[in-house]
């Protein structure tokens, strides 16, 4: 044979085969990081009516309060026998005097007169709360109510429907809510959880999402920002899980206060706050953990936890002094989702949202405090 010739140029590409048999299944990817909170969806339709409840334990009698005026109840929520306008006259006309959280020596006594006992707790610690005033019915299971605590003659009600969004309802009074008839007020970011606060015309939010408090003026529409440092705030790591709760803002008789958990050991932190230059005065570490909790609030600079399923209030933590104290006692005897739990500084009663129901409970003091106002009186 000849020498070989040249090498030819390459021929044009045939046609694509057929696709093979699929190779076995690759190993399972690292999880991703998890995506942006997204806006809450539109309203679904009401459920059915559910079981109807225990019935629940006997409340405290009330001796102190009497009975004038016209035979029909002239606040109208739904105190429509006089049983309730009984239990609701004292939740609207009561005052209590701004509570002082005593020194250590009146709270333990000096060493030679120290009693034990009940009889050494501090004035204004929580010892009962009576039974609740249905104030009104909402169709959402998740929210929030608010009333303004500085200003007593401000008669307006702001609610959150659902954990998240982007706007407040404003109520120009409590038959504006009855008759829901308000206006929305857009905000700025979104909202999440069920532990907002109103102060001074200002509402106070977790811009959803980060660890940031947000207060956004209700009159003015101005805005500040807080950053929380070294706080749980997205995903399922929440504060109160049964409210889908990371922050939870109160006021009472001391202050600003924001409660959260620690995203280093996960325990129960609470920030004191200048409500003036919004910022941080100190951070307190009750060392409670918050798989423990269900809900929280404050009154008289004392924080009150709950437990798991919301019935009843198993830890108290005093927070000027920094110290656990004794303090437990039964809350609601529903097992319903209690997706908000709030002292109000207004009226020194909790407010809660229970299932979409609004409720009222009146508070009973330590009954050294109960002896110096009837003296007083």
């Amino acid at each position: 044979p000849g020498t070989p010739g040249q090498k030819g140029e390459p021929g044009i590409n045939g046609k694509r085969g057929k696709p093979g048999l699929p190779g076995p299944k690759g190993d399972q990817g690292e999880k991703g990081e998890p995506g942006e909170m997204g806006l809450p969806g539109k309203d679904g339709m009401p459920g059915g009516k559910g079981a109807r409840g225990a019935k629940g334990e006997k409340g405290d009698a009330n001796n102190d309060v009497i009975l004038e005026g016209k035979e029909k109840c002239s606040w109208e929520f739904s105190c429509n026998s006089l049983l309730d306008r009984k239990r609701y006259a004292p939740l609207l006309k009561h005052q209590c005097e701004t509570c002082a959280i005593p020194n250590d020596d009146t709270l333990a006594g000096k060493a030679e007169d120290r009693i034990p006992g009940p009889s050494k707790k501090a004035e204004c610690v929580i010892t009962s709360v009576g039974s609740p005033v249905h104030f009104v019915s909402v169709q959402q299971t998740f929210g929030t109510w608010m009333r303004e605590s500085a200003n007593k003659s401000d008669e307006r009600i702001w609610l959150t429907m659902h954990f998240s969004g982007n706007y407040i309802k404003e109520y120009e009074n409590s038959n504006a809510l009855l008759n829901d008839s308000y206006r929305i007020i857009n905000i700025t970011g979104f909202f999440y959880g069920c532990g907002h606060a109103v102060q001074n015309s200002n509402f106070y939010y977790q811009k959803g999402g980060t660890n940031i408090i947000l207060r956004y003026g209700l009159d003015k529409a101005t805005l500040g920002a807080l950053l929380i440092e070294d706080a749980l705030h997205h995903g399922r790591n929440y504060l109160f899980s049964n409210s889908k709760t990371y922050f939870n803002i109160a006021v009472d008789e001391k202050g600003l206060w924001i409660i959260y958990a620690s995203s280093t050991d996960k325990n129960i932190m609470v920030a004191q706050v200048d409500e003036e230059k919004f910022s941080v005065i100190r951070l307190i570490n009750t060392t409670y953990p918050k798989s423990k909790a269900g809900n929280a609030f404050i009154a008289c600079g004392i924080l009150y936890v709950t437990d798991t399923k919301d019935m009843t209030v198993s830890f108290a933590f005093d927070l000027m002094k920094g110290k656990q104290i004794d303090a437990r006692f039964e809350l609601r005897s529903s097992q319903s989702v209690l997706a908000m739990l709030s002292y109000s500084l207004r009226d020194k009663n909790l407010y809660t949202w229970e299932n979409g129901s609004l409720m009222v409970y009146p508070v009973h003091l330590n009954t050294s405090l109960n002896r110096k106002k009837k003296q007083e009186a």
